[in-house]
């Protein structure tokens, strides 16, 4: 069985789903992962693996090279498009279309609400419809849903709102292995050198860097490590708070840099795009053994039940309390961790993740008939 995942930029941090689809996938399938890329190259954290073909991104009226590009490349038996835009969920239905194969639209965002429609007249650049990836487009992929032969989502407000089957992000579990790691040599190559909570995601406005800066600032000698781009977190604003930004890596150093930390903190607002997502980096820190500080947002208390420590969102206090209990009491730390990865590996595993989604694909192969 062949199985073409479809990301609509490879450049972006959106392709980290794509990729772990993709890895789900080849537990009981041949995988091609497809996108366009942009002239400064792939998303840092994405590996550099053979079944990732890229094509080059254009905008509009060029577009059209990157769309036909695309549609010859998605071959598979099955088609899953990541994320409701023109370079994924519209190539793929022109593609499956022309093949007759299913499309599975997975969705791990409510992408409209990351560009929200109330922004568009201030914001002109932001509808732009020379961008394939202009939230207009993106609006009425959206609202296109039906036109999928099953729907994937990442959290389950997502699937209240869509329907389809829930798919979690799941985590690499042979990588992740806090065994395999040594810990203090990670630590002193990143330069931690003192109590360290780490934000192991992509810095975005919804998911509570600020509280959390705040929050670490009142835990005495510790500081907040944050992967970034150069112009990430680089403001006057973060000068005061004890902020470590450090270069992202790709995903497969990326235990390295878990195993250093001390803690790891996932800090969701009560946003509406935070009440849809779920975080990505969950699921490696659980697979590392490592105590998590998180707030109760979207399905973070759910995977978290049991194995981790939960506070309200926004709730500098409470978060900063919460990081000092977990700096201050190793053994409650240390059974945490454990706790996390027992949960991880009997859940979370790819082998564990592949087997939901074969499910829908099967699914969707019985049905093909019917297109």
């Amino acid at each position: 069985m062949k199985v073409t995942i479809l990301c609509h930029e490879l450049s972006s941090n959106a392709v980290m789903r794509a990729h772990r689809l993709a890895q789900a996938a080849r537990t009981f399938a041949e995988v091609k992962l497809i996108g366009s890329v942009s002239r400064k190259g792939a998303w840092p954290a994405l590996p550099q693996e053979p079944w990732i073909r890229p094509v080059r991104k254009r905008r509009f009226p060029r577009f059209y090279e990157t769309f036909l590009a695309l549609v010859e490349a998605a071959d598979g038996d099955v088609l899953i498009a990541v994320k409701p835009f023109l370079a994924s969920f519209g190539v793929a239905l022109v593609a499956a279309e022309r093949r007759q194969v299913p499309v599975v639209l997975d969705l791990d965002d409510l992408d409209v609400a990351l560009a929200p429609r109330s922004d568009w007249a201030a914001k002109p650049l932001m509808v732009d419809l020379s961008r394939p990836a202009c939230p207009i487009y993106v609006s009425l992929l959206t609202k296109a849903t039906g036109a999928a032969s099953a729907i994937t989502v990442a959290s389950t407000a997502l699937q209240r709102r869509f329907g389809g089957t829930l798919v979690p992000h799941g985590c690499v579990t042979e990588l992740f292995d806090p065994a395999a790691i040594d810990g203090e040599s990670a630590r002193r190559t990143l330069g931690f050198t003192g109590p360290t909570v780490l934000f192991p995601g992509t810095p975005r406005s919804h998911k509570g860097l600020e509280p959390l800066a705040q929050a670490v600032g009142r835990v005495p000698g510790a500081r907040l490590a944050v992967p970034c781009r150069s112009n990430d977190l680089a403001g006057p604003e973060w000068g005061h708070f004890p902020l470590d930004r450090i270069p992202m890596t790709s995903y497969c150093s990326f235990p390295n840099m878990l195993a250093a930390a001390d803690v790891v903190a996932i800090p969701q607002l009560d946003s509406e795009p935070a009440r849809y997502q779920m975080p990505m980096k969950v699921f490696d820190a659980m697979a590392m053994a490592k105590p998590i500080v998180a707030s109760s947002v979207s399905d973070l208390p759910l995977v978290l039940e049991g194995c981790g420590r939960l506070v309200p969102p926004g709730d500098v206090e409470r978060l900063a309390g919460a990081i000092a209990d977990m700096l201050n009491n190793a053994d409650e730390a240390r059974v945490f961790g454990e706790r996390a990865r027992e949960r991880c590996l009997e859940h979370y595993s790819m082998r564990r993740i592949g087997e939901r989604l074969l499910e829908v694909v099967n699914q969707v192969l019985r049905g093909k008939g019917e297109l």
